[in-house]
């Protein structure tokens, strides 16, 4: 089977070629995750959100602009979480798009959270009686 690649751009990153996430993809991403937390049963938020957003971006990047090697980013400069975190959320909003297809509204495009399921009640009806 032929790998599916697409284009991200990331403002003042350049721009990404990506793999379509597939089972298999997605089993080697746990498998780098699981490396890159050295088996830790319970990791802190951080080392769970970092070691996620690099093993995702190590195992699906097909190309990336020049300098940018996710395994080499300083992690004293304050700029490459903000990169790290960039570059992930661009990739993770282009997978979502895919899913839902364009045109269509998903959980991303909500005006509010919660258990609201976007049912609009008329002003005029009265609540229930307990």
């Amino acid at each position: 089977m032929e790998k599916q690649v697409f284009a991200v751009d990331v403002e003042g990153i350049g721009t990404f070629q990506f793999r379509r996430r597939t089972m298999r993809e997605n089993l080697r991403i746990d498998a780098e995750y699981s490396r890159l937390t050295e088996g830790v049963e319970t990791p802190s938020k951080s080392l769970d959100l970092t070691a996620e957003m690099m093993s995702t971006l190590k195992v699906l990047t097909e190309d990336a602009p020049d300098g940018w090697d996710v395994d080499a980013l300083d992690p004293l400069d304050p700029e490459t979480y903000r990169k790290l975190i960039a570059v992930y959320s661009a990739l993770r909003e282009k997978e979502e798009f895919f899913r839902r297809g364009p045109g269509k509204a998903g959980q991303g495009d909500r005006q509010t959270s919660g258990g609201d399921d976007g049912v609009v009640v008329p002003a005029d009806v009265q609540p229930g009686a307990d």
